[in-house]
This record gives C-alpha cells, structure tokens and sequence, in this order.
C-alpha cells in the first residue's frame, strides 16, 4: 500500500511540474503561476516532472532503484522552487515527502546489496566445484527409510547440488506478536555451508527488511523498520548453532540428494524415521527425519535449536512439518511447510512458507 501511494505521489508530482513547461511556452494560462518562466526554466521544470514521473513507473516496476531518478527530481524541482517561492513553494512539502521516502529507499537498496553480493560471491565460487552424479550404490550406506525417502523423491541419476536457490512466500510471528505476511528470496551453498536469507515482511502495517547471513560457522541476523531503523539483531554461538540446523533443515528438505555428503552420520530409528548428526566448525547438530507411507519426508525434528524469547536465546525442540508435495525441476518435494517451537505449553507455528521456485548449481 505505502508503495502504490508514494508512485502515486511521484506521478502526481511530476505531473504538475509541467505546469511550468505550459506557463513558459505560452500553451495554456496557469493562474497559479504569475511570475513569467523563460523557456531555459520551462525546460527544467520538464525535466523534473520527467524524473519524478519516470521515478514512479520504476517504483511500481518493483526496482529498487527508483530513488536514483527521484533525487535527481528532487534537486532539480526545489531549486526552482526557491526562485519561484512565491508561487511554487508548497512544492516544498512534497519534495520534503519524497525525500524521506528516498532515504528509505536508497537504505533499503545498500541493504539488499548485501544479500545480492554474498549471494552472489558464493555461487560464483560453487560454479567451479566439480559436478556428482547420484549413483544408487551412493544409497546404500544409509538407513533404509533415507534410502527410500531419495528414491522417491528422484535423486538417482541427478548432480548433487552445489547450491540452491529458492524463494517463498508466507507469515511469520513472533511468540507475541500478530502474523506477518512476508516473501523471500536465499541462497544455499553445500561443499562449504552457508545461507543468506533476505526476507521482505510487513509489520504493523509497514515495509520491513530481514537480512540472515551464515558462513563460516557464523551467523548474524538483522531485522530493520523500513530498511532504516533496526529492530532485531542476533549474533553469537547460539545463532551460529540455531543456523547450522536451518541450513541443516533446508539441505535435508529441498535439496535431498546432498544426504549423501559423508561428512552425515546416521542413526537407525525404525521403518520411518531415522538420525542424522552433522558436524561443522567443531559443531554437531542432529535431527530427526520422518517418512510418511509413500517414502515422503513429511516432518524434521530437532533438540539443537534456539528460540529468541523475550531477549534471549533459549533451547527449544524445534520441527517442520511438510505437506502439499509435487514435483519440482524433477524432485517430488514439499510445497508447503511450517515452522514450529515446542513450547512447555504446546506447540507454537511461528512460520508458514510455501515454496514459489527452486533451482540448483546456476
């Protein structure tokens, strides 16, 4: 909403900038405007109105570049409207408006740049990994549900993924706050894990900005009000650890052919569930995996998470569970998952995600 009304403002604002244009070369009489405007003005009245109104169709084009036009605009319209103050200078306020509006803006995109370079540095190093194919005797050494779950999910005869891709759409809460409709955009790696997660929220009726980046065994999340101000920071070995299960939970679901890195070790449960530990910069996490009759992973479990409650990190059972699967660039895998605490008092879905695209080694 607040997109569509600032494009909205652009537009308009641009519009009535060529009111200086009609005034200068004698088109039509504007009454608004009694002071004469030479046609070297008109012209720059012009241009403003073409940048503010070019700003607005980049806006709604969804750039994240549109306030490039708009503080050139900006410049070039409250220059004339300080020789022009005596007619123009209600232009004044709305200049004021864009201009916070660009500050935004220009905030939001340095801070989506971050996402876009690690994603980015990180594939291109992935591209020169050598490619894998999954034969069925890589199958064997694991346990039998494992074994099943990959069969049918179609990974037999696939290139293991290096990296993903992979967007959503859903909500998300907090253990006290209302649902927030979000989407998002990350970027996996597997040789060497690491996750950037970039996620557009709305809360409390406003644009905010969600940045998790994991590399390294280390792991940082920052969350901003409008892309400006910040209102969740998270960094430290319980968010290295709660993030080694996240990237752990995204290889286990979307991309189950890297199951068979040997760095897993796995633990028989029964018929439909089996453990797997995994180790990384000196850290082990496990979790169990949950099969349903037709060999589909329909729920991971693990004890290896940490909630952020109430300002600081606490241990709690964390689980997905999956439904909705299809087939997806050749995989049978979920189109829908939530993401749940388990809390003393019973189960908290904080998370709903359903999956809009997906793909691998780009």
């Amino acid at each position: 909403m607040l997109r569509l009304l600032l494009a909205a403002l652009l537009l308009l604002h641009g519009i009535i900038h060529f009111a200086g244009v009609v005034k200068a070369f004698g088109i039509a009489p504007v009454p608004a405007l009694s002071a004469a405007i030479s046609r070297p003005a008109g012209m720059l009245w012009g241009v403003a109105g073409v940048l503010f109104i070019g700003s607005g169709i980049v806006l709604l084009q969804g750039s994240g570049r549109w306030w490039i036009l708009a503080v050139l605009a900006i410049v070039i319209s409250q220059a004339l409207i300080v020789f022009r103050w005596q007619d123009a200078r209600f232009g004044t306020i709305a200049n004021v408006l864009v201009l916070l509006a660009v500050i935004a803006g220009a905030s939001v995109w340095h801070f989506r740049s971050r996402y876009t370079a690690l994603a980015e540095d990180t594939l291109s190093e992935t591209r020169a990994l050598p490619s894998q194919r999954i034969r069925e005797a890589d199958l064997h050494v694991l346990p039998a549900p494992v074994q099943r779950y990959l069969r049918a999910a179609g990974v037999v005869g696939t290139v293991r993924p290096r990296s993903m891709r992979i967007a959503f759409t859903g909500e998300i809460r907090g253990f006290d706050g209302p649902w927030m409709p979000f989407t998002s955009v990350q970027m996996n790696r597997f040789d060497e894990p690491a996750r950037f997660f970039w996620m557009d929220a709305t809360m409390m009726g406003m644009p905010t900005k969600g940045l998790h980046a994991y590399a390294n065994g280390t792991a940082t999340m920052l969350i901003k009000l409008l892309g400006v101000v910040p209102v969740m920071e998270a960094h430290g070995p319980e968010m290295d650890q709660a993030e080694t299960v996240t990237w752990f939970n995204d290889l286990c679901i979307y991309a189950p052919a890297a199951l068979t890195d040997p760095r897993i070790t796995w633990t028989a449960v029964d018929d439909r569930s089996a453990t797997a530990t995994f180790t990384h910069h000196g850290r082990s996490i496990r979790a169990t995996l949950v099969f349903d009759a037709d060999d589909r992973l329909v729920d991971f479990v693990s004890d290896d998470r940490y909630a952020l409650s109430e300002g600081e990190a606490k241990s709690m059972r964390f689980s997905t569970p999956l439904r909705d699967h299809h087939t997806v660039n050749g995989l049978v895998l979920p189109g829908f998952g939530e993401a749940v605490w388990h809390r003393p008092e019973g189960p908290f879905v904080y998370g709903r995600f359903t999956l809009r695209s997906l793909s691998y080694n780009e």
